[in-house]
């Protein structure tokens, strides 16, 4: 290869690489942004203090699908949902009982659909098809054990909380996100 093709290829590879650059960084603003605005939302109507917690754990798992593969990015993203549904769930506790049993069943509902979801995904390859359009979620060779392990997590935490009420609802919350830092171990060992 010529020394002038080669000086191209690299000039033409570092020009992408700025690029991406640039967007990373416009994203990391877009997502800065809207944390203070969520913030100042927050401050100036008073609303209830659980949900400072939600734009951190958004940010977090958005700045961990760069660094982490997609099916990692999608086990966090399944986790940290059906953690919130848990802890949704003892809020209705406290409150009163007649929506309890709506609640349970749309979780179980969601649990099941996640669960389909999973199974489409590993038989199309991770891949979802919606008209002309295919949209990779998980590549081809990701974990989807992870994913059906979570599901059925999460079922046996709906299950526990049923069962024994808000506090297996709490400690099944903390159960998952444990589940959570082990699949992180995994997959920080697989990127050695």
């Amino acid at each position: 290869m010529p020394k002038k093709d080669v000086t191209e290829l690299r000039q033409t590879r570092k020009e992408q690489q700025r690029r991406a650059d640039d967007r990373f960084t416009w994203r990391v603003l877009g997502v800065m942004l809207f944390l203070g605005v969520w913030t100042f939302l927050l401050y100036r109507f008073s609303w209830p203090p659980y949900l400072y917690a939600l734009p951190s754990g958004a940010a977090v798992l958005y700045l961990l699908s760069y660094i982490y593969p997609r099916d990692f990015t999608a086990l966090a993203v399944f986790v940290s949902g059906g953690a919130l549904g848990l802890w949704f769930l003892t809020v209705l506790y406290q409150r009163s009982g007649r929506w309890d049993l709506l609640a349970h069943i749309l979780f179980a509902a969601a649990i099941a659909g996640s669960a389909l979801l999973v199974w489409l995904l590993k038989r199309k390859g991770g891949a979802l098809s919606l008209g002309k359009k295919t949209l990779t979620v998980i590549p081809r060779k990701g974990q989807y054990l992870f994913l059906f392990i979570a599901c059925g997590l999460l079922a046996a935490a709906l299950t526990a909380a049923i069962i024994f009420g808000s506090s297996a609802a709490l400690y099944a919350m903390i159960a998952m996100f444990c589940y959570l830092f082990i699949a992180a171990v995994y997959y920080t060992v697989r990127l050695i």
